[in-house]
C-alpha cells in the first residue's frame, strides 16, 4: 500500500480538520542509536504526514539521549511538530509510553520502537486502519509479513506467546512487537492506571482490549531485527515468567 493509497491528495488538504495523529517514541538510553531512526521519522512525517506531532519520552536515560534528541530536531527543523517529554528517574518501556499516551494531542496515537526495527513508512498503513477500528498492532506472524529474525528470538517469541496465551486465554499470536496504534478514547482507557510497567505491559494492553471488546485489526508489517536489542535470553525470560504470574493476579480485579 503505498502512502498516495492511503492519504488521497483531496483528504490531506482536509486533514486538518479529519486527521491528527500523535507518535510516541519511548526512549532510554538512546543517545547512540537515537541519529539512526529518530531523523528518518522526522523527514518522513514532516514530507508525507500531515497534522501529526512526535512525542519522545525519555524514560529517564541516564545517558545524554535528551540533549542528542533535542539535536536532532532542531536540525532538522520540525521542532513545530516533535519535541521530548519525560522524567528523571526511569520507570520503564510501558510508563513511558503511557506517559506519552497521556500528554498526547492526537484522536489517534501510535507508538513505535526507537530501534529502527519497523521503518516509518509503514506508519500510513497503522493510521488508515485506524480509521476502521479501536486498535492496530503489528503482527510480524502474519503471512503477509516480511519479517528478517533470527533463530534463537523465533524460539523465544513462540515461547513467550504461548506460555502467554495459556495464561491469560487469548490468542492474539505477536503480544511484544512494539507497533502499535489506538483510537484516543481507547488509548486513554487501557493505559490508565497501567499495573505492568516494564517490558511485558504489552500483554495487559491486549487483556484489556479483549475485556473491553474492542475492535481490532492486526497488521501485516516489514520488520527487521536489530543487532543491539536490550533483550537478554539468558536472563529476560525468568522475569518475565514472574511478571506474568504477577500480572495476571493483579488483572484478577480490573473491570
Amino acid at each position: 500500500m503505498t502512502f498516495s493509497k492511503v492519504f488521497p491528495k483531496t483528504a490531506l488538504k482536509a486533514s486538518k480538520v479529519l486527521i491528527k495523529v500523535s507518535i510516541i517514541v519511548p526512549a532510554y538510553n538512546e543517545e547512540r542509536r537515537s541519529g539512526t531512526f529518530l531523523p528518518k521519522l522526522l523527514d518522513f512525517v514532516k514530507r508525507k504526514i500531515k497534522n501529526c506531532e512526535v512525542l519522545i519520552v525519555d524514560d529517564g536515560s541516564k545517558d545524554k539521549t535528551r540533549d542528542k534528541i533535542n539535536s536532532i530536531i532542531q536540525s532538522k527543523d520540525c521542532g513545530k511538530f516533535a519535541k521530548v517529554i519525560g522524567y528523571k528517574k526511569n520507570q520503564g518501556k510501558g510508563n513511558a509510553v503511557a506517559h506519552g499516551v497521556m500528554n498526547a494531542k492526537g484522536e489517534k496515537i501510535i507508538f513505535i520502537d526507537a530501534d529502527g526495527s519497523i521503518q516509518p513508512d509503514q506508519i500510513p498503513k497503522m493510521i488508515y486502519y485506524l480509521g476502521k477500528c479501536d486498535v492496530v498492532v503489528a503482527d510480524r506472524l502474519s503471512r503477509k509479513s516480511k519479517v528478517k529474525r533470527v533463530l534463537t528470538r523465533a524460539i523465544a517469541s513462540f515461547g513467550f506467546n504461548t506460555f502467554v496465551s495459556i495464561l491469560f486465554q487469548y490468542s492474539y499470536r505477536d503480544n511484544l512487537c512494539g507497533f502499535k496504534g489506538f483510537k484516543r478514547k481507547v488509548a486513554r482507557e487501557i493505559f490508565k492506571d497501567l499495573i505492568d510497567k516494564r517490558w511485558v505491559f504489552d500483554v495487559e494492553l491486549f487483556y484489556k482490549i479483549k475485556k473491553r471488546k474492542y475492535s481490532i485489526y492486526f497488521l501485516p508489517i516489514t520488520w527487521k531485527h536489530v543487532g543491539d536489542s536490550r533483550i537478554n535470553l539468558i536472563k529476560d525470560p525468568f522475569v518475565w515468567i514472574f511478571r506474568l504470574l504477577k500480572l495476571r493476579v493483579n488483572l484478577a480485579k480490573w473491570k
